[in-house]
């Protein structure tokens, strides 16, 4: 078969392109293979070392932590052993005992002692003081400080209650001087409490012994921080001293004001925010060393120790920087990069030479399955290994034979095919019309529960839901036929069809159980289903609806009581099948439901109605009353007030314009009974009513009208309670005797008495003798 010269080059183009993606392919593979284990082994070395370092890194920062807590403590320890000494000299205690008197020499004494204790330490002491045993300075080496009341500063509740020296933490003076308190107390030979030796240190006194520990190391940083986590010292950041890790919380930050550790600066700007240092503190007993961010400013986390003094409850903190330990795994991380990539590029040019040689036999195979695939049948591919591509060569030969057999016979198998198609096209389409019949059917069903749902008069619905079902199913008649109160006939009523209209005006009825399908299902509760009108003996000819071939009739049965039946009729004989059934029976199900509520929904309305006139009857009658009596109103007027007796009120209705000028007229209403009326007449004949002023009125009228029903019915019960105890009374006073005639003499005096009659009489009756039998 001949071939054009573009159509060549498109066959040799996608030769080269085939022969390129399976060589790559293989390329890829082989380095895959070889580069995964490399990657794995120098990814072990790399978390092998740096697990080895992290460890190492641990435990020197560990130690490290340690050694620092231990400096601090032998600190803290040995100033407390030296102030807890001091505190028993003689010339102090002296001093403290015969104060306030003491003598000059006694006083001068204890006060150039004082100077020596400073003296020892002259760059770190601030002060050397005596206090009262109320905490007031008697004696300080700061003369401005003499007099002042420290008793309300942070040590001095501490040492006052203690029988050791005490050593406070970080606080501020006036001057925003940082300081540390050592404090111990002074007892006289009897071991009373008589006052307080007190040495206040400059607080870079700690940032020395933390500095101290840390060495010449310079990437070391040192915190220690106090129970609530605030800086105490920072070997690294001394600008940070006396802020919090994380901000305090509210009633924190406000003892740590008032004790001075903080100054009268807002919250969050007495912190660093380290959350997550804060969080691994909360864990440091468990886990004494982690990874965390403790240097502001600075990228990368820190790894991190903990060590916790002994002499106090406050916490080193000794970290470096993460990176520094890791600098020899990152080194060597580099060097495997580099060398797996020496070896990729060695593995590909290798690779690339094998699949080179390899691939050729598999490119001829290609360039005769082209040759074949342009239309060429008896190609052939040429076989000259006898390895696995010679054996794919041959398979590949043999099915080309098979292939330009089959094509021989393609034509015919089309042919027969297309018929099969062609009849299976047919089929879907049948199935495809009976789907959307049956979504049609569907979407009516709701469409008359909608109907039902929204529509609660049944001279409406009924004729809505036969129009619908007729429109929609494409029946001939459709009839709803309901029971009547005797329960003898099912009366039609509502029709679609024209000879239904006719039916319907001579108001047409069936007799239950005896003519026609629909009196067969009124009667025995069951759908009755005529296929052929001609054939069945039930069916009862009408004549009004000549065309009727089939017929179904579907029970409508509410709450277990058949209450009618809807009728369906076709032109078509056979109409009905078994989902056409079903769905009529969903549908007469439905409406038989909505039947029986407008029912109710009557008779509860009828109910509500006369329950409404009843009451408005009793309501009238009773005020009905109350107007015969002697005391027809009240008048009421700036001088005073009297009772209205001896004429009727007239009922006054509300006038269309409430602001007319003159005497405003309002009913009193009672639940829409008007029992009085509310007149008021102004000053003068020329005011004009305004609408707030009647809205008044019309809303104190209303509150009126409640307030005047409450009274009557109270003046009812009371004097319906007045009547049942005098009864009461009266019998109990005639059951006190067995004497007849005491008991009529007893009911006539409490009659005349109760009554206020002049004369009662008891006559007794005659009785007629019985008749003789």
């Amino acid at each position: 078969m001949n071939r054009s010269k573009p159509e060549q080059t498109q066959n040799i183009s996608d030769k080269k392109f085939n022969a390129t993606s399976l060589q790559t392919r293989m390329v890829l593979f082989v380095l895959f293979v070889a580069l995964v284990p490399l990657s794995l082994i120098a990814t072990r070395d790399t978390l092998q070392t740096q697990q080895t370092l992290t460890k190492a890194a641990e435990t020197s920062l560990k130690s490290s932590a340690a050694q620092t807590a231990n400096s601090m403590d032998t600190f803290i320890q040995s100033t407390l052993d030296s102030i807890g000494g001091e505190a028993q000299f003689n010339d102090f205690t002296t001093y403290l005992t015969l104060s306030p008197a003491s003598p000059p020499i006694v006083t001068a004494r204890a006060l150039d002692l004082l100077n020596k204790l400073r003296d020892k330490s002259n760059s770190n002491i601030i002060s050397y003081a005596i206090l009262s045993s109320k905490g007031i300075v008697l004696l300080d080496t700061l003369g401005i400080n003499v007099q002042n009341d420290e008793s309300g500063e942070l040590y001095f509740p501490q040492v006052r209650f203690s029988n050791k020296p005490i050593v406070s933490v970080v606080t501020y003076s006036d001057d925003k001087t940082a300081f540390i308190t050592f404090a111990s107390r002074i007892i006289n030979i009897n071991g009373d409490f008589i006052g307080v030796l007190r040495a206040k240190y400059n607080s870079v006194l700690l940032q020395d012994v933390i500095t101290k520990s840390v060495g010449t190391s310079t990437d070391a940083s040192v915190l220690l921080l106090d129970p609530l986590r605030i800086r105490m010292a920072d070997s690294q950041n001394p600008n940070l001293i006396l802020k919090s890790i994380v901000p305090l919380e509210p009633i924190n930050y406000l003892l740590a004001k008032d004790t001075h550790r903080f100054l009268d600066t807002p919250r969050e700007e007495q912190a660093t925010n380290f959350r997550e240092l804060d969080s691994a503190l909360d864990n440091a007993a468990k886990q004494p060393y982690f990874r965390a961010d403790i240097t502001p400013n600075i990228p990368g986390d820190d790894t991190i120790a903990v060590a916790f003094l002994q002499t106090q409850p406050w916490t080193i903190v000794y970290s470096r920087p993460t990176s520094n330990f890791l600098a020899d795994v990152q080194a060597q991380t580099r060097i495997n990069i580099i060398l797996i990539i020496i070896a990729a590029i060695l593995i590909t040019i290798i690779t690339a030479l094998v699949v080179r040689s390899l691939t050729r036999p598999i490119i001829s195979l290609t360039e005769t399955a082209n040759s074949i695939s342009q239309g060429d049948l008896s190609a052939r591919a040429e076989i000259n290994t006898r390895d696995e591509i010679g054996l794919l060569a041959d398979t590949f030969n043999r099915m080309s034979s098979q292939i330009q057999d089959l094509v021989t016979g393609l034509e015919s198998r089309v042919e027969q095919r297309t018929a099969e198609l062609g009849q299976r096209t047919t089929e879907l389409e049948q199935i495809t019309k009976q789907s959307e019949k049956r979504a049609n059917e569907l979407q009516t069903v709701a469409e008359i529960a909608r109907y039902i749902s929204t529509e609660k008069d049944l001279e409406k619905l009924l004729p809505l839901i036969t129009q619908t079902v007729s429109e929609r199913f494409g029946y001939y008649h459709i009839g709803i036929f309901l029971l009547s109160e005797n329960r003898k006939f099912a009366v039609l009523r509502a029709a679609n069809s024209p000879g239904g209209q006719v039916m319907l005006k001579r108001q047409h009825k069936l007799e239950v159980g005896q003519v026609g399908i629909v009196g067969n299902a009124t009667s025995t509760g069951t759908p009755r289903i005529v296929l052929d009108t001609g054939a069945d003996a039930v069916y009862f000819n009408n004549p009004d609806l000549p065309e009727t071939r089939s017929e179904m009739a579907v029970p409508l049965i509410a709450r277990g009581t058949i209450i009618g039946a809807l009728d369906v009729q076709s032109t078509v004989p056979n109409a009905f099948t078994d989902t056409d059934i079903f769905i009529l029976g969903l549908m007469a199900d439905q409406l038989a439901i909505a039947i029986d509520n407008a029912r109710l929904l009557d008779e509860t309305q009828n109910a509500l109605d006369e329950s409404q006139t009843l009451f408005h009857n009793y309501l009238a009658e009773a005020w009905q009353k109350k107007s015969t009596s002697e005391i027809l109103g009240y008048h009421q007027t700036l001088t005073g007030g009297q009772l209205i007796t001896g004429k009727a009120i007239k009922e006054i209705a509300i006038p269309d314009d409430a602001a007319e000028k003159g005497t405003l007229a309002m009913p009193i209403r009672l639940r829409d009974q008007v029992i009085g009326t509310l007149n008021i007449r102004p000053n003068n004949d020329g005011r004009t009513w305004s609408k707030d002023e009647v809205n008044i009125v019309q809303a104190v009228t209303e509150r009126l009208g409640l307030a005047l029903d409450n009274a009557r019915l109270f003046e009812e019960t009371s004097s319906r309670a007045s009547r049942e105890h005098l009864v009461s009374d009266i019998t109990t006073k005639i059951r006190s005797t067995n004497d007849p005639q005491e008991m009529i003499n007893t009911a006539i005096q409490e009659l005349q008495h109760a009554l206020g009659a002049t004369r009662i009489e008891i006559v007794p009756k005659k009785v007629a003798p019985p008749p003789d039998k």
